[in-house]
């Protein structure tokens, strides 16, 4: 959008962009924001696509997932065939399960995207946590009784994050790998996560430049149990 500097525009990373649109520009018409998301698609797929890149860490945090017998789903408010296309370029396909992605005209709600995972994996919401870091991945997650993790190494900050209703934290993927999946797997005691069943299993956000990819992970075995302490 003319006259818009990009330090305006930081706020916005993660959000949809039909709300991204009316946020800036009240009085916007539907043809002017259909006339924008083809603006942002055309120049995004020209090059913008190939610019994403997976945060240090988050390899290594989904190959760990992996080793104890969960499966990671992806959950994404921007078009799904994009997302699958990102997946693909980085090598991470094959570290998760599935993918669940908005529409073209991107008015999914998050909320809506988190309950079509929860069905498509047939998964009760007391097995899955989310980790993501903005304030929409929050919100969708406890509105579908899901437990939110932030992920602190993202666009979202702790003071947004906790406003949003998360209670549980981590600085790194290193970190979430090793408090919430590596040492809650190998111990007993009190559920790690605040809010969680004993077996909740987790879920992770895979930060990649401008696409934020929450992913929601559930265990794969009746005998899979994560417990622990904060």
């Amino acid at each position: 959008m003319k006259g818009v500097h990009d330090s305006k525009l930081e706020r916005f990373l993660g959000t949809p962009l039909p709300e991204m649109f009316r946020v800036l520009k009240p009085n916007i018409s539907q043809q002017d924001v259909v006339a924008g998301i083809d603006a942002f698609r055309a120049a995004y797929e020209a090059s913008g696509i190939e610019k994403n890149h997976l945060y240090p860490g988050v390899r290594p945090m989904l190959q760990a997932i992996e080793r104890q017998a969960c499966i990671a789903w992806i959950v994404t408010s921007k078009p799904q065939h994009y997302a699958v296309k990102v997946a693909k370029d980085l090598n991470i396909d094959r570290l998760v399960a599935g993918i669940t992605g908005a529409g073209l005209d991107e008015n999914d709600t998050k909320a809506e995207l988190v309950a079509k995972a929860l069905r498509d994996t047939r998964a009760d919401a007391s097995d899955a946590v989310m980790l993501g870091d903005r304030f929409y991945d929050m919100v969708g997650a406890l509105e579908n009784d899901v437990v939110p993790v932030g992920a602190l190494w993202g666009y979202g900050s702790h003071e947004k994050l906790h406003g949003a209703g998360c209670r549980n934290f981590v600085s790194t993927p290193a970190e979430f790998q090793t408090v919430f999946v590596e040492t809650a797997a190998a111990k007993t005691g009190s559920p790690r996560i605040h809010g969680a069943q004993p077996h909740t299993p987790f879920a992770i956000s895979l930060s990649l430049n401008f696409w934020i990819f929450p992913v929601l992970v559930f265990g794969s075995s009746a005998n899979t149990t994560w417990r622990g302490h904060l």
